[in-house]
């Protein structure tokens, strides 16, 4: 019998396993398909490459995960910091970590927006390291001032927050992308942003770094401390449901049919999926079963186009943000909720590389897409993929002929976002009303992403249980 199971072998189910592993424990790791990594694993095809089906460059990996499983030696960065970029008709517009550069570039644009932007970074930056102690750790929010700056956010837009500190329409179109990682009109949203300023690679705050030899690389290097920390991996282990005793978790059911014995059950999988997929009904209790019905209207798709040769607009490493106007982002977004591709669709490329000819892979986010649009994704995707292109080729001219080969992959289904949890202790994104299962994936992050430090906290929460039943 093992003493936990670990559903799904991602960068947070890892870590999860690792820890409890490390700790005493018997761990499993049940992972649905043939390899671990989940998102960052190279699964996507793209001409001669694989390529991983997730994001391109990490922005939030938990320095404490980095530190104790001593990854720096295995992360060697190709870019440490990619700036922000808006790119427009063969015009640039760069937030890099220089202030007085982009003070210089703004101020082509214009003069207000140049002179007010080193107070804008100072106090957004500020705000954000001061919410570490709730977004990084099981802490609190400390201080009038952090107090009084989360209670303006947490009832102001996204496309509040930048049209109040940007009056060029090209500097506000820039930070578009990134206010798209929910509903920008939504009051709350704001919060989404200054997260995501929390954040820290390389030791850089707010920074977005590519890993040479792409994502896959931190999957090798938490895959091997896995299996030094005697963690079992077994793959094709679908899981379609939870054995539950009373309010007490006892194992997992595998599509095989057989049933996998554990106390302890920590899923990687979305909150709708644990808490209603995989439960009996009602064992989720209803306030989680009214929450956690509806899943997410609107997500973000990928692109990646093996080139001939780099477009020289995107010679210079960079998050390059394709997009018209901060205005046509609320459009865009009931568009894509609801179930049709946007009329305006906003991009953020970056160049990574390929190791063999082709030399070059564009790497392509595409926000906001449906996550279920009315026609299907194959008829979604015809349509999509060539506008995406032609968006490009505006932009960089050639690049349509250049193509040798591209993969695509749709928005996967996900736990609709609710702001008020950003603002939640991790106890409460955790824990589940069933004893002895706990979430540690996605769903238990204040916001998406690749970072582990939800497996990390969900195992320290698991460990803290056990020594309190002893």
């Amino acid at each position: 019998m093992s003493e936990v199971l670990v559903i799904g072998a991602g960068v947070n189910g890892l870590v999860a396993a690792t820890y409890l592993a490390r700790a005493g424990a018997a761990v499993t790791v049940l992972e649905a398909g043939n390899v671990a990594g989940g998102t960052c694993a190279n699964r996507l095809a793209v001409g001669e490459h694989l390529v991983p089906a997730g994001p391109h460059a990490f922005s939030a990996l938990d320095p404490r995960v980095l530190k104790d499983f001593d990854l720096t030696r295995n992360l060697i960065f190709l870019h440490r910091d990619l700036p922000l970029t808006l790119l427009r008709d063969g015009e640039t517009l760069a937030f890099s970590r220089d202030v007085h550069e982009t003070q210089n570039g703004l101020a082509r644009q214009s003069a207000r927006d140049a002179a007010r932007y080193p107070a804008f970074r100072r106090n957004h930056f500020a705000f954000a390291r001061s919410m570490r102690s709730l977004w990084w750790e099981d802490g609190a929010v400390a201080g009038e001032a952090t107090h009084a700056a989360l209670r303006r956010l947490q009832v102001t837009p996204a496309m509040a927050l930048i049209e109040e500190n940007f009056e060029a329409e090209m500097a506000r179109a820039a930070f578009a992308f990134d206010a798209l990682a929910c509903n920008p009109a939504a009051p709350g949203s704001a919060l989404v942003m200054a997260w995501a300023a929390a954040q820290e690679m390389c030791g850089l705050q707010g920074a977005t770094a590519v890993p040479l030899g792409g994502p896959a690389i931190l999957v090798d290097a938490l895959v091997a401390a896995a299996n030094a920390a005697g963690v079992v991996i077994r793959f094709d282990a679908e899981v379609t449901r939870l054995d539950v005793s009373g309010e007490a978790i006892r194992g997992a059911v595998l599509a095989s049919g057989e049933t996998v014995e554990g106390r302890t059950v920590l899923s990687c999988l979305s909150r709708k999926k644990t808490l209603l997929d995989f439960l009996p009904p009602g064992a989720a209790g209803f306030a989680a079963t009214r929450k956690y019905a509806t899943a997410a209207e609107v997500g973000e798709a990928k692109l990646v186009l093996a080139l001939k040769s780099c477009p020289p607009v995107f010679a210079r490493p960079a998050r390059y943000v394709i997009a018209e106007k901060l205005e046509n982002v609320a459009l865009s977004y009931a568009e894509a909720r609801a179930g049709r591709i946007a009329s305006d669709v906003f991009l953020e490329a970056v160049v990574i590389e390929a190791g063999a000819p082709p030399d070059v892979l564009l790497s392509i986010r595409i926000r906001p897409v449906p996550v279920a649009p009315l026609e299907g994704w194959r008829s979604a995707a015809a349509e999509l993929v060539p506008a995406v292109v032609r968006v490009l080729e505006r932009q960089a001219p050639g690049l349509a002929a250049s193509i040798t080969g591209f993969g695509f992959v749709p928005p996967e289904p996900r736990d609709a976002l609710c702001l008020a949890d950003l603002v939640e202790p991790w106890p409460k994104r955790i824990m589940t009303p069933v004893r002895g299962l706990y979430l540690c994936g996605a769903a238990a992050e204040p916001v998406p992403c690749i970072s582990g430090r939800a497996g990390r906290i969900a195992a320290t929460m698991v460990s803290a249980d056990w020594e309190a039943a002893t």
